[in-house]
């Protein structure tokens, strides 16, 4: 080859290496990026929102009202009340002392209800309450005691109660935690509800084994010779008396309406759960035995160690992800003077941001209702403007008994008319990404097939079934 050629050779190789260098994005202009992707579109949190409603020493309901009428028009008027402040459940007390708001085959008719145990009142109290709750698509779940027959021990014991599952303490008569009969009654009596109405839950509160001012005095030594064979402390005996009663509850729940929600609200001092009431919150949770926990933290914050925030924390920290953990608040002590520990609607605003700040709690549920009715310091105003503004979608706890629910079809909107369809017995979900954002929000939860819109935004619509199960969103329209 002559030096010429081998010239010519060389620059053409210099000029194919700066072609390749430039085309595989070498030099000193490199290719413009590729857009970042969009923002992705956060759908409005889920949040179970609720309420006790006692009737035990006619706290809430009925209020001494031993008329029908004014009984209903309480119930309608707090269930009222809810709905205008976006909540969507109600925790009503239906078996407060060993008695019920039904006709039972085990417990006579509340006295609560009448003025005197064992009146008819003259209507279903249960079916009614349920009723009129579904009605304003609220949740109904029937919250009983397990144990507690009465305060007042000059009180006629229920003909229907056998004396001898009974134990008469100083201050409270309880069935016998001991009595495998009592364990079974109690699950009996939740098999009877769930079987015979539409309850969507079953609740629990606190009262488990009495707090009598202290472990010894319960005597009990003589259940433990009988029945604790198996125990190597009476305390552990204890629990696992209460244990027996959650798991069967459980087992029956799946077995009869496996769509119930089986939940316990469980003081916030878990030592007070162990040692005292003899309930293994913890244990329940891990196995499985109930679907939602509610610790009623009802503490101050920043009072010790068992503050508001130490105690919230422990309750997010401690159980098994698979049961949902909702927020049980002292509605009672906000700006109330009768009570020794009260909060300032500053403070209950705190506590409330606090908890809603943490992924891992699921809603809230106050106590009481006669305190959501007085909305003292204007508490109610603060919620509803503040954490219940839009409505929430209830999470999905429990098990799954009906199908995965249809995405809504044919979307459309015409003028400022929305529409779709849904699949019956549905509800629907309206959402909106108001312009300018990415977040969506409730705008509304219809059993209707259509929405009036009035915010310059995106909207999409969802379904959900009776599990609380969300379908996939529709396509999306823009007004």
């Amino acid at each position: 080859m002559k030096r010429s050629d081998y010239f010519w050779c060389f620059l053409l190789a210099l000029l194919l290496s700066h072609a390749c260098e430039k085309d595989s994005g070498g030099g000193e202009t490199p290719p413009p990026e590729p857009p970042p992707p969009a923002p992705e579109r956060v759908y409005a949190r889920k949040e179970l929102r609720g309420a006790w409603i006692a009737s035990v020493w006619s706290i809430d309901w009925p209020l001494q009202r031993h008329d029908a009428e004014a009984q209903k028009k309480l119930y309608t008027d707090y269930l009222d009340g809810f709905v205008t402040a976006n909540m969507n459940a109600v925790f009503m007390q239906i078996r407060p002392t060993a008695d019920a708001f039904y006709d039972s085959q085990y417990e006579s008719w509340s006295r609560w209800i009448t003025g005197e145990a064992g009146k008819n009142p003259g209507y279903d109290v249960l079916q009614f309450m349920i009723e009129e709750a579904h009605a304003r698509g609220l949740e109904f779940h029937a919250w009983i005691n397990p144990y507690r027959i009465t305060t007042d021990l000059s009180r006629p014991l229920d003909p229907k109660i056998p004396p001898e599952w009974v134990k008469n303490y100083p201050a409270i008569r309880v069935y016998n935690p001991a009595i495998p009969e009592v364990q079974q009654r109690i699950v009996d009596i939740v098999k009877e509800i769930i079987t015979n109405y539409d309850v969507d839950g079953i609740h629990m509160d606190d009262y488990f084994y009495p707090d009598i001012g202290g472990v010894n005095n319960l005597n009990d030594a003589a259940e433990y010779a009988q029945y604790g064979a198996g125990y190597s402390t009476i305390a552990a005996f204890r629990r696992a008396n209460v244990d027996k009663v959650v798991q069967k509850i459980h087992e029956t729940i799946v077995k009869e309406n496996p769509r119930v929600v089986f939940s316990i609200s469980p003081t916030a001092n878990h030592s007070y759960n162990l040692n005292t009431l003899f309930a293994d919150v913890e244990k329940w949770c891990r196995e499985g035995w109930i679907d939602m926990v509610i610790p009623q933290i009802y503490q101050a914050l920043g009072s010790g160690n068992l503050n508001f925030e130490a105690l919230l924390s422990s309750w997010v920290g401690s159980f098994n992800t698979r049961v949902g953990c909702i927020i049980g608040y002292a509605l009672y002590r906000v700006e109330n003077p009768a009570e020794t520990t009260r909060f300032s609607v500053a403070d209950f605003d705190r506590m409330f941001y606090l908890a809603t700040s943490n992924q891992k709690v699921h809603g809230s549920i106050l106590y009481n209702t006669s305190s959501f009715a007085a909305n003292r310091g204007g508490v109610i105003d603060m919620l509803t403007t503040k954490y219940f503004k839009n409505p929430a979608v209830r999470p999905a706890f429990g098990r799954k008994t009906e199908s995965e629910p249809a995405v809504p079809a044919q979307v459309r909107l015409t003028g400022t008319t929305l529409s779709w369809t849904a699949a019956a017995g549905l509800t629907s979900v309206v959402y909106l990404i108001p312009s300018g954002t990415t977040t969506a929000q409730v705008a509304a939860i219809t059993k209707e097939a259509s929405y009036t819109v009035a915010v310059r935004g995106t909207y999409f619509v969802t379904t959900f079934n009776r599990n609380n199960v969300e379908s996939e969103k529709s396509t999306e329209v823009t007004y």
